[in-house]
């Protein structure tokens, strides 16, 4: 069974260069579905604006813990791939869809539960809560559909196959995008639509459309197996993944915890500082993407060739890697610097608004180069099997630079300084991190020749 390609032989580049794109593809469709949503949400008033934006860290938060059980199960299939053991592949696959399914379902109801306090808790105003409550409502209806189809893309790339993930996910973004206005805004003379609700249904029906695709494509491509399996030898399976997973999964969540922290802290500084900084994370997804999916794209060339023995062809891959990310550093704090304002104001026109998101759209870019070397670094921690200094490095991103720095710099420069911290975390991070990889890969690869 040979569902993508073999990332063992021919030119590291070419093979990067095939996997980034399909994925950069994809993430950047299902990015711009998401500003499209942020732009349809500010037409309707700032503080939908700032409802959507007391929601991120919540949104981020659940698929977290989806992408991680992805990850930890891509972790060992890449390797497995790479040491040509094609029925355990399959057998991966099939589990990690089981677990995930499974834990989806308890994220939803829990959810439900939860929904109040945790807003509270992030400091949503009396004016902005009811609003938050009632997306975030519609939203987990949507959950299992969109947790499914996320780990099975992760899936797919672990195995070499790029294109598939990236059209599932553009096709996802394709169908929110034309959903949501119509959900939103209705048609003229013929449905008023639902208003602010409409963005969420946008996203609800669009995911059971994605997983419905994403099933059939994971049957077709002999990656789903449905068969009567012994418990032991199902909790075994996903004891394995999550031995990856679960420490992939908490460090995955050490971004919505820090963006649920910085979030409560701007809200002192009221819900248009909260709105812009919304709208600036919006926009920095759109500037990262393409270093998202290059990082995407290092896990399975790294666990392939580990898992095959080619160690310089990782080092090459890195090579490249850092290079290209330093490069799209510098040119996206150029273009954000020259036309962010200009693309803030396409979003939302209040003053107070572009003021804010364009503060941090001076601050922060300059550093993307680094955070996206360190994306590189964590993802091969992962491919290697070692999940935990990827979750060291994110728990201390976030409690010994983050919030301490943002605290600092806050009563000097005021919500500025809270943005600037996130810029001094990304060169920490992205400097200790490529440290601590290289260091890693040198002693594994000479304990590995000493073992022989």
């Amino acid at each position: 069974m040979r569902t993508g390609a073999n990332l063992t032989e021919g030119p590291v580049g070419r093979h990067l260069i095939n996997l980034t794109i399909p994925m950069f593809l994809g993430i950047a469709s299902m990015i711009v579905a998401s500003m499209m949503d942020t732009i349809y949400v500010g037409w309707i008033g700032t503080l939908e604006l700032a409802a959507v934006s007391f929601t991120f860290p919540v949104v981020m938060g659940l698929s977290m813990v989806s992408m991680g059980i992805g990850i930890g199960a891509a972790s060992i299939i890449s390797r497995v791939i790479g040491a040509g053991d094609h029925e355990r592949v399959r057998r991966l696959a099939t589990d990690s869809f089981l677990l995930v399914a499974i834990i989806a379902l308890i994220m939803t109801a829990v959810g439900f539960v939860l929904l109040e306090p945790v807003f509270r808790l992030l400091g949503a105003g009396p004016e902005i809560l009811p609003l938050s409550i009632q997306y975030m409502s519609v939203w987990f209806i949507g959950m299992p559909a969109f947790a499914l189809p996320m780990v099975g893309t992760i899936i797919m790339r672990a195995v070499g196959n790029a294109r598939l993930p990236g059209i599932i996910m553009a096709a996802a973004a394709g169908l929110q995008v034309v959903l949501a206005p119509v959900l939103i805004f209705g048609i003229p003379g013929l449905w008023d639509g639902l208003g602010f609700a409409g963005a969420a249904w946008g996203f609800v029906l669009s995911r059971i459309a994605t997983f419905i695709y994403t099933v059939r494509v994971l049957m077709k491509l002999d990656l789903l197996h449905f068969e009567k399996r012994a418990i032991a030898e199902l909790w075994t399976s996903w004891r394995e993944i999550m031995r990856i997973g679960l420490p992939s999964m908490m460090s995955n969540l050490v971004g919505p915890v820090s963006m649920a922290v910085i979030v409560a802290l701007l809200a002192g500084y009221g819900h248009v500082v909260v709105a812009g900084f919304g709208v600036a994370s919006r926009i920095e997804s759109l500037a990262i993407m393409i270093l998202m999916a290059l990082s995407a794209s290092t896990g399975p060339f790294v666990g392939q060739n580990w898992g095959a023995g080619n160690h310089a062809r990782i080092y090459t891959a890195h090579k490249l890697g850092y290079r290209f990310s330093y490069a799209w550093g510098v040119v996206a704090c150029v273009v954000l610097a020259g036309m962010g304002d200009w693309l803030i104001g396409f979003i939302n026109e209040d003053p107070a608004v572009v003021e804010a998101t364009y503060a941090y759209l001076l601050l922060v870019p300059v550093t993307y180069g680094f955070f996206g070397a360190s994306m590189v670094a964590m993802s091969t921690f992962i491919a290697l099997g070692k999940p935990m200094p990827t979750l060291i490095m994110s728990v201390a991103r976030m409690l010994v630079v983050y919030v301490p720095v943002a605290l600092y710099l806050e009563t000097w420069f005021g919500y500025r300084g809270i943005y600037a911290a996130a810029g001094v975390a990304n060169v920490v991070v992205g400097i200790v991190s490529v440290r601590w990889v290289n260091h890693t890969l040198a002693h594994e690869i000479s304990r590995g020749l000493r073992n022989r």
